[in-house]
């Protein structure tokens, strides 16, 4: 009869033991919200670029102007941040005038410049961010329309007619699998 000891029995590494499965997490984003007739404004704008056969337009339903990209947060983190959304906000104007190709082939609406009381909003917003422990990105804010994705060598409108848009709506956004889900509003005041 053989013996065994404990130098016989085989010690399991970290790579053996079970995982524990990972929370499930969601990609959101803050962003003003625009009404139909304003997406279908801003569709017509992007009729009037030339784009190049790999450029990917964004659907007039996805248009909007995102205050803070949020990225991937624990599933357990999104019904804090749903109440950390104001009830309310003050009603944010802006003129785009500016049609800009950004590094990255990223076609884009910028505005011509932005009122104080929207770079507070954004800076609030930042605030209540911040205090639930959601790591902010670190360049800085540059408000625009993405009109497009992949549109290296796209070719601008000369002089296109200024988009103005009046936001009513504030919004925390779920993006999943290219659709985006719209998990809390606050009405303009």
């Amino acid at each position: 009869m053989k013996t065994i000891s404990a130098a016989d029995t085989p010690v399991p590494s970290d790579s053996d033991l079970p995982k524990a499965p990972a929370e499930a997490t969601a990609r959101l984003f803050i962003g003003l919200w625009p009404d139909d007739a304003q997406r279908w404004e801003a569709r017509a704008h992007q009729q009037l670029w030339r784009w190049p056969p790999q450029a990917r337009p964004t659907p007039a339903s996805k248009l909007h102007l995102t205050l803070h990209f949020i990225g991937e947060v624990p599933q357990s983190q999104v019904e804090p941040l749903m109440l950390a959304m104001p009830a309310s906000f003050s009603a944010a104007e802006l003129t785009f005038t500016h049609p800009a190709l950004w590094r990255g082939g990223i076609a884009v609406l910028e505005p011509a410049s932005v009122p104080a009381h929207l770079q507070s909003l954004h800076a609030q917003l930042g605030l209540r961010l911040r205090q639930l422990g959601v790591a902010l990105e670190a360049r800085p804010w540059r408000p625009h329309l993405t009109l497009a994705r992949q549109a290296q060598g796209a070719k601008p409108p000369v002089n296109p007619p200024p988009l103005h848009w009046r936001f009513a709506q504030l919004a925390l956004v779920q993006s999943e699998a290219g659709f985006y889900k719209v998990l809390r509003t606050a009405e303009a005041v």
